[in-house]
Parts: structure tokens; C-alpha cells; sequence
């Protein structure tokens, strides 16, 4: 009895000392003084208490701190530090404006300030603002923003005109690439020349590369987020640019009632086409002048607040490629995606985020010849509903959330065209569903120790309509020793899925862990795991992605690709403006796919007849070196790293180098501000040459000299390297600028490929053949000078 009475006199004090330290909270939303846009990823910080936190992707923040008086600080990329006095005796809400600095405007910054790397758990990422995109020296002049992720530390691409990026060793198909959350399926223009992001569109975007928090899924090699801006909330705006090949026009403004932040609503509206057709109209090749040869993007984005907690945000991308070549063929592709979300907030420490978003990625392909036209159609289409909810609890940032996806794959319609007697098929439609849940918690432990740690669990269902066929022992795909070929294995019969029926089900479960440890003020150590379930596949022979490449879900033959990271880190500040960082990383996945000598996937209904599955892995050490003031700016960056597979059936079963295995990368990006007016900037990219596999010898069938092939991706392309320059000149009014460029400045011609042929000799004679074979390197981009004039109105 005594006991009992000592427990409920401790509980007593206990609760009475809780009620005595009291505690409120502080939240609100931080915006542009200017545009009053959100601004998210502002540090908070209270540096009497050495405690912080920062603004969500909406602007939001809520710090639980003892009673009394206190000075928060918030900062972030390109504008002056403020700082606001609270006196807390209860629940306070700050409505904070950022004012531009227009010095640091005019530096290039790769992540946040020098408190984020040090200070944020997150690790493996990289952040950049539009402003800073726009300073990158790129091809023909035009800001494009895969092509500047390509110059961070872990990431490369297979060549030049590809807009596809490999991250860490990984494939095109493992990167998740989102534009206001709605899945983006093929981030190219012109056959790779451009990305679909206009920069004039684009807010932000931040690209995760290991440490993948668990709010995020379904890749396994890395999340691209790109945001939309929002609109001007206090004035109209516009601006244009017109360049070489392109031009671009934006307008954005308030709309509803006026508050004394703004209005309470904005929208924004961005379009850009490139008119290389118009040229050829121009001109004096007759069968050109009727060629079709342009892309566009439409960007859209309109949000309102419909009261002092919530918020509604309507946002959609549309855009195309066209391209018809006369008598030959016509091509079209594009992407169209629409968002739908509302910012709730239930109370000063939780806020909610629902979001519903439409993709839908078609490619149209028409061959005009008379015998053999066709026209082909396909498509893959994705409904998304998630929810998230934060709550800011004291020492802890708890989320949690849902996601429920729906896909419809259309592989191809295929049909004649004119008269042809090409025979008319449809490839079967694959229909999936993939829902998941996650929950995540961050944790300051204390001063000098922050950790993360969550789960998500994700399933995948393959359902009918669908037939599916059945083989023998289960085998797809079987080795003839007799051709040393592996072929399609022995149907023994097929079974047709209902609507609505499973096929085949999956379902995994997918920790996350990263922790912060700081050394000092200036230093820190960083450590993360994580592990994704993809259970969608590219399908592909080619060795970056192309618009004919056909998506398919996993299913009976086609295991989900299950990938494992760990990564570690330092990080540290030396003060004038230099950071050092270095990682480590480590990853293998099981189930990747790679596709059998000879295999043909094009208008292929049974792809799983032309892939095998094995193991790869990765492995690398990352440095970058970065200079975020003064006049010169910029970063430098060393990646030596490994990308490995083991699959039965390839190589004899022994491991080989991808695709997308470069061993040394380094590059170095700077911007230089000359004058007021004047500003330079400079790119050089050195790295190893892709694997490629070269023939072994020849020989003579039927008349014809055919070449012999053994081990894939035994051999590499010459090393790559150019050097890209810009000057940008700004008006004496300040509303416009001159940007002029020369990409691969000394005119560098780098192998996107290496082939072979016989070398012949051209007489008056006729063409003798030698006999000899010769190798013949295949460029795509020499030096290119490039000029845009960019104004504002």
C-alpha cells in the first residue's frame, strides 16, 4: 500500500513540474517579400539554444520552446538574414518576409547555406534554385535542368543527347522524377537535346541520391522533386526570352481578395516552343521545306487561400514533340500531368498535405512506306492519391502518410497505314496497382546528435484484363547449347485474368535510418541506410533512354528489383565561404533485368522471353569542394565509383560493367561577376569513357563480312571531356540580359559510339572493297555558339 501511494505522489510532481516548465509553440509560414511566394527549406534557428528547424515545401514551421523571450533567426539561399523576437507565454503565429540580397543573387550555389550541410540529417542531396540554374553555361544556350544535374558529384549520363541521368551507378528507369508529385516518364525533348522542365516554370527541384527518407518510393537509385513556382502574389510580372532554336514567354499575378501580405491567390502561366521548322521552311531544300520539326511545354499553376489554414494549389505540364519527315515517317511523344492538392493545418504542430495527381506519357510513331506503313500507339497512364501529415512535436518531427497508385499500360496499338499490308496488332494492356504507407520520425537527441529513422511498406498487384501464357518449367527464357543462344522457352498454354482478377501480388518492407553527428560548429559526420522495393521496369537495349522504350510492371516472370544503400559522410565549413564534403556509398540490388544477346523488344508482346535477372552493385566515393562567396563562386567535384552486374546467361554468368560504369568523373563549375553588368561562367567535365563492346573478329557468311561479338562491355569509348563558357550582359535599366555561349569551346568531338565497317576506296572506277575493317568514332556535338536575350515586363 505504501508503495502504491509513493508512485502516485511521484506522478503528482512529476506532472506538477511539467505544468510549471511550460511550453508554446511557434509556427507560420515564410514568403518572398517580393512575389510573396512560399519559400521552403528556410532555417530557423535559435542560436541562444542552439535548436532549429526549417520551413516545409509550402513555407511551414513550428518550434516548441520553453516560456519566455526568444530570438529566432531564418535564413536560406539569396536573401538577408532576419531575425524576429517572439515573448512566449503562448501559442505564437509569425507570418515572416525574406528580402533578396542581391549580392548573393549573384553567386552559384549547389545546396543550401553552410548551416544546412553541416547541420541537416538529410545526406546524399543536392538542392538548386532556377535563379542558380540559369547560370550554368549548357547546349545552345538554353538553361536546362537535367543537364546541370549532370555536373553534381554521382551523376553522369551515357552521352551527349540524352536528357536521361544515371545516379550512382544506376539505371534511367531507377530514378523517380516528380513535377509538383506527379510522375514525370520521359524527361526529354528532342531525342535527349532538352529536358521537359522550363526553367522559367521551375521553382526549385532537389535531387536525393542515397539517404531517401520514407515518404518517397518506388525507385531505387534516387528521387528528382521538381517544384512549379507559384505565381506573383502582390504584382503582375512577365518575362520572355528568345534564343537560337527556342523562345519563351511567362506570366504570373494575383487574383482574389487583396491582404495585407498579398493577394490571396496567384497563378502563373509558362510556354516555350522551338521553331527549328520554321528554318527549314526557309530554306533551300525542297523536300525539308514541308518537314515538322518542334517541341513545347505548357506549364500552369494557380493556388488560393481559402482561409487561415488551408490552401488549395491546381498545377498541370502539356507537352510534345513532333517531328514528320515527308514520304519517310512522322513521330510524336509527350507528356501530360495534372496536380490537385490541399495544405491543411489541424493546429499549430500538425499539418496535413493531400495530394491527387494524373501522368499520362504516349508515343505515336507512323511509317509512310507503301508496302510496310504502320502506325503504332502507346501509352502508359497514372492516377495518384497520397495523403501526408507532419507533426512538430518537442525534439521530434513526426510523419506519416499513404499512397495509392494505379497503372494502365498500353505497350502498342499497331495498325497499316495507307495500303499497306502490314498485319494489325495489339500488344495486351497491363493493368497494376500499388499502394503503401510509411511513418517517419526525427529525432534530436541531443545538441550535437540528430537521428531519422522510418518505415514503408509497399505491395504491388498485377491484375487482369490479361493473358498470360504459361511455359515450360516455368522457364521464359531457356540456353540452346547446340547455338549458344538463349531462346524463348516452350509455351504450354496460356490462361486469360478477368477483370479485376490478380495476376501476381508483392509486397516489401523498406526501413530507412540516417543519423547526424556533430564534431564542432563546423563539422559533422553523417551515416544513412535505406532500402526500395521498384516494381516498375524500363525495357530497353539501347544505352540511354529513348521514347520508344516501353515500361512494363512486375509480374509472374518479372521479380521486383529490390535495392539496399548505406552511406557515409563528412562535412565541414572552413569559413570564407568554403565547404568540403566527402561520401562514401555502397548499394546492391537483387532482380535487376538485363536483356539476351540479339533480343528483340520492339512490338514484343512476351518481353520476358528476351530478359534474364541477376545482382548488381555500386560503389564510390564522392568529393566536392564548394565556394558560396565573393565574386567567384562555384564547386569542383571528384567521383571515382563502380557499377557491377552478375546475371546467368550473361558473360557466362561472370560480373561485368554496366551501362552507366564511369570510373573517374570530375568536373568544376564557376561563375565570375566582372562588373555590375558583366557576369562569366564556365563548365569543364572530364570522365571515363562508357563501356561498349567491340567486335573479336569476322567472317565470311553467304557473301556478306559479319562481325563477332564475345563478353558484353569488355571495352570503353575514349575518355570524355569539353569545356563550356558564358557571359551574360545585363541591360542598364536591369529588366533584361544578353547571354552568350559557347559550348565545347575547343570543339572536342567525343564518341557517342565507336563502329566498324570495311574500309572501301571511292575511284572513278567505282567503290573497290579492301578487305580491311576499319573503326569509325560517331560524334554528336561539336563547339556550338549560342545567343538568348532574356527581358522582363
Amino acid at each position: 500500500m505504501n508503495t502504491h501511494r509513493y508512485l502516485i505522489l511521484m506522478v503528482f510532481l512529476y506532472g506538477f513540474s511539467v505544468s510549471q516548465a511550460q511550453n508554446f509553440t511557434v509556427s507560420g509560414y515564410v514568403s518572398d517579400a517580393v512575389t510573396g511566394e512560399k519559400v521552403p527549406g528556410v532555417n530557423v534557428v535559435l542560436p541562444a539554444l542552439g535548436k532549429g528547424s526549417s520551413t516545409n515545401a509550402y513555407g511551414f514551421f513550428s518550434i516548441t520552446l520553453p516560456a519566455g523571450e526568444h530570438t529566432l533567426q531564418f535564413s536560406f539561399i539569396g536573401y538577408n538574414t532576419q531575425q524576429v523576437s517572439v515573448v512566449l507565454n503562448k501559442d505564437v503565429t509569425l507570418s515572416v518576409e525574406l528580402k533578396e540580397d542581391a549580392q548573393e543573387l549573384k553567386e552559384v550555389e549547389v545546396t543550401a547555406t553552410r548551416e544546412d550541410a553541416v547541420n541537416v540529417v538529410q545526406m546524399s542531396s543536392n538542392r538548386l534554385t532556377a535563379k542558380q540554374l540559369k547560370q550554368i553555361p549548357v547546349v545552345l544556350g538554353e538553361p536546362d535542368l537535367l543537364r546541370s544535374i549532370q555536373l553534381l558529384p554521382g551523376v553522369t549520363t551515357v552521352n551527349e543527347a540524352s536528357s536521361g541521368f544515371n545516379v550512382r551507378g544506376g539505371s534511367a528507369d531507377q530514378n523517380l522524377v516528380l513535377l509538383d508529385d506527379a510522375i514525370v516518364y520521359n524527361t526529354s525533348h528532342a531525342f535527349g537535346f532538352f529536358s521537359v522542365f522550363n526553367p522559367d516554370a521551375v521553382k526549385e527541384f532537389e535531387l536525393f541520391k542515397g539517404g531517401i527518407a520514407a515518404n518517397y518510393g518506388g525507385r531505387l537509385s534516387s528521387v528528382l522533386d521538381v517544384k512549379q513556382k507559384e505565381g506573383n502574389r502582390k504584382n503582375f510580372s512577365g518575362a520572355a526570352s528568345i534564343g537560337t532554336i527556342l523562345a519563351r514567354v511567362t506570366a504570373e499575378g494575383p487574383f482574389g481578395k487583396k491582404e495585407s501580405d498579398g493577394a490571396r491567390g496567384s497563378y502563373i502561366i509558362s510556354a516555350r516552343r522551338s521553331y527549328a521548322d520554321l528554318f527549314l521552311k526557309a530554306g533551300v531544300i525542297n523536300n525539308l521545306k514541308d518537314a515538322t520539326l518542334y517541341f513545347y511545354d505548357l506549364n500552369v499553376k494557380a493556388n488560393y487561400k481559402l482561409s487561415e489554414k488551408d490552401r488549395m494549389y491546381l498545377s498541370g505540364y502539356f507537352g510534345r514533340d513532333s517531328y514528320r519527315y515527308p514520304g519517310f515517317f512522322a513521330n510524336q511523344w509527350g507528356n501530360d500531368a495534372a496536380t490537385l492538392r490541399w495544405n491543411h493545418q489541424f493546429s499549430k504542430k500538425l499539418f496535413s498535405n493531400t495530394t491527387v495527381t494524373y501522368s499520362n506519357y504516349d508515343y505515336n510513331l507512323i511509317n509512310y512506306e507503301n508496302s510496310t506503313g504502320f502506325e503504332w500507339n502507346s501509352s502508359i497512364e497514372n492516377w495518384s492519391a497520397k495523403s501526408d501529415l507532419t507533426a512538430y512535436l518537442r525534439n521530434n518531427e513526426l510523419s506519416f502518410g499513404f499512397q495509392a497508385l494505379t497503372y494502365n499500360f498500353q505497350p502498342g496499338n499497331i495498325k497499316p497505314y495507307g495500303n499497306s499490308a502490314t498485319t494489325p496488332t495489339t500488344l495486351e494492356q497491363k493493368i497494376a496497382v500499388e499502394p503503401a504507407v510509411y511513418v517517419s520520425n526525427q529525432q534530436t537527441v541531443s545538441p550535437w546528435l540528430t537521428l531519422q529513422y522510418g518505415l514503408r511498406v509497399t505491395a504491388f498487384a498485377r491484375m487482369g484484363t490479361e493473358r498470360i501464357q504459361d511455359y515450360a518449367n516455368n522457364q521464359p527464357v531457356v540456353y540452346n547449347p547446340r547455338t549458344g543462344r538463349h531462346e524463348s522457352g516452350a509455351i504450354t498454354g496460356s490462361r486469360l485474368y478477368r477483370s479485376g482478377e490478380n495476376i501476381k501480388s508483392y509486397y516489401g518492407f523498406e526501413p530507412r535510418f540516417a543519423a547526424l553527428a556533430k564534431l564542432n560548429d563546423r563539422q559533422s559526420v553523417k551515416l544513412s541506410y535505406n532500402r526500395i522495393n521498384q516494381y516498375l521496369h524500363l525495357i530497353s537495349n539501347t544505352t540511354s533512354a529513348t521514347p520508344l522504350d516501353i515500361w512494363t510492371p512486375s509480374g509472374p516472370y518479372l521479380k521486383p528489383q529490390i535495392g539496399d544503400q548505406v552511406a557515409a559522410g563528412y562535412f565541414t565549413s572552413f569559413g570564407n565561404g568554403f565547404d568540403l564534403s566527402a561520401e562514401t556509398y555502397y548499394k546492391w540490388i537483387n532482380n535487376v533485368p538485363d536483356f539476351v544477346d540479339g533480343a528483340e523488344l520492339l512490338f514484343n508482346d512476351f518481353v520476358e522471353t528476351e530478359i534474364l535477372a541477376g545482382r548488381a552493385r555500386a560503389y564510390g566515393l564522392e568529393m566536392q569542394l564548394k565556394k558560396t562567396t565573393g565574386k567567384l563562386t562555384g564547386w569542383a567535384n571528384y567521383t571515382w565509383s563502380r557499377s557491377l552486374r552478375t546475371i546467368q546467361g550473361i558473360n557466362n554468368g561472370e560480373e561485368y560493367a554496366s551501362n552507366y560504369d564511369k570510373p573517374h568523373q570530375f568536373s568544376v563549375t564557376g561563375s565570375y561577376v566582372l562588373t555590375k553588368r558583366w557576369t562569366l561562367a564556365a563548365n569543364f567535365v572530364f570522365a571515363s569513357g562508357a563501356p561498349i563492346t567491340y567486335p573479336e573478329g569476322k567472317y565470311n557468311y553467304g557473301g556478306f563480312i559479319v562481325s563477332s561479338y564475345n563478353n558484353r562491355n569488355q571495352d570503353r569509348l575514349p575518355a570524355y571531356h569539353r569545356l563550356d563558357i558564358s557571359a551574360t550582359l545585363k541591360t542598364k535599366n536591369g529588366n533584361g540580359q544578353w547571354v552568350f555561349g559557347i559550348y565545347n569551346a575547343y570543339n572536342r568531338v567525343n564518341a557517342a559510339t565507336i563502329f566498324f565497317r570495311e574500309k572501301v576506296n571511292v575511284t572513278d572506277a567505282g567503290v573497290q572493297h579492301t578487305g580491311t575493317t576499319e573503326a569509325v568514332k560517331y560524334g554528336i556535338f561539336g563547339i556550338i555558339p549560342s545567343v538568348s536575350y532574356e527581358f522582363k515586363f
